[in-house]
């Protein structure tokens, strides 16, 4: 429910649901945002474990990097002004009341954001030439405030966004866990010159394995190859994928661990991760010496059942 000031009562929530409720939690994707919140990650995974502890099944997810992506709208107007569809929203920044109530709400919104420096376009169809640009930037070229410019693009249908609300410590501390798997919470791109996604989508993986485990050593090898693979099939409750074990499916990624590295940055995220030798799924080779084959042997996954969480 909150990832920020109250991101500790939101945990708090979700794992009072689960017990009652007698069900699992799993918190996706873990994370403390805002600069005023920097350092709480210790004590969301202290409450979390002592969940575990008494018995409760709770994991949780996370991308490797300091920034989300979600809707500019969802970062910076609140919930009680997006009530509604997106013509309901234009209307009132047009209403003489709730108009200038909206654009304080999204000037304290952007306040706690540097200003907006720390928000950057990754798509605005309308103007494809303020993807990879900050709020701030944006707002400094056009001549307008942070606010207007928010308001020109919510009024021309909104944009998707880069929010910098994270701590390098804290997101490195979740990373720790045993019971955090890793997840892009990315898409499948096609790489063009009209958006700056968030390179997740392209580096995750390779990140997670080599460069916080390989390069830095933040978390030993098979523990980074764990939460890419066993521990997500453990936590979606198959039973056949996720281990290389006989009769479970041929699911493999062949890597260089000299080279295993992501090239995709925030600047120049659409760069495909380098050191991957084969990728095979289902079986069937997908990838080869580093290059798509263009097998497609990939199907979607029913879940049939359960099993215990870790």
């Amino acid at each position: 429910r909150d990832e920020g000031a109250g991101v500790l009562a939101a945990v708090e929530e979700a794992i009072t649901i689960g017990k009652e409720a007698g069900l699992g939690v799993h918190v996706s994707h873990i994370k403390v945002s805002g600069r005023a919140q920097w350092g709480k990650a210790g004590s969301v995974a202290e409450r979390i474990a002592s969940a575990r502890q008494a018995g409760q099944k709770v994991t949780a997810d996370q991308y490797p990097y300091t920034a989300s992506s979600t809707s500019l709208t969802a970062t910076v107007i609140p919930a009680r002004f997006r009530e509604g569809e997106r013509a309901d929203l234009v209307r009132r920044f047009a209403d003489p009341v709730t108009g200038p109530q909206l654009r304080e709400a999204i000037s304290q919104s952007l306040g706690k954001r540097d200003a907006g420096a720390d928000i950057r376009i990754a798509r605005h169809g309308p103007k494809p030439a303020w993807s990879g640009k900050t709020i701030a930037e944006i707002a400094a070229l056009t001549k307008r405030t942070p606010v207007e410019v928010v308001e020109e693009i919510e009024r021309d249908g909104g944009a998707q966004i880069i929010n910098f609300g994270m701590n390098d410590d804290d997101m490195r501390l979740f990373m720790k866990l045993d019971f955090v798997a890793t997840a892009s919470d990315g898409g499948a791109m096609v790489p063009d010159k009209t958006s700056a996604p968030h390179p997740r989508s392209y580096g995750t993986f390779a990140r997670k394995v080599g460069f916080f485990s390989i390069k830095e050593g933040v978390v030993p090898v098979e523990v980074a190859i764990r939460s890419c693979s066993g521990l997500p099939a453990d936590i979606l409750g198959f039973s056949d994928r996720g281990y290389l074990k006989k009769g479970h499916h041929a699911d493999m990624v062949v890597l260089d661990p000299a080279r295993y590295i992501d090239t995709a940055t925030y600047d120049k995220p659409h760069q495909y991760a380098r050191g991957a030798v084969a990728v095979i799924v289902n079986g069937a080779v997908a990838v080869e010496n580093g290059k798509a084959t263009g097998v497609l042997a990939g199907r979607p996954l029913v879940h049939r059942g359960s099993k215990s969480a870790p």
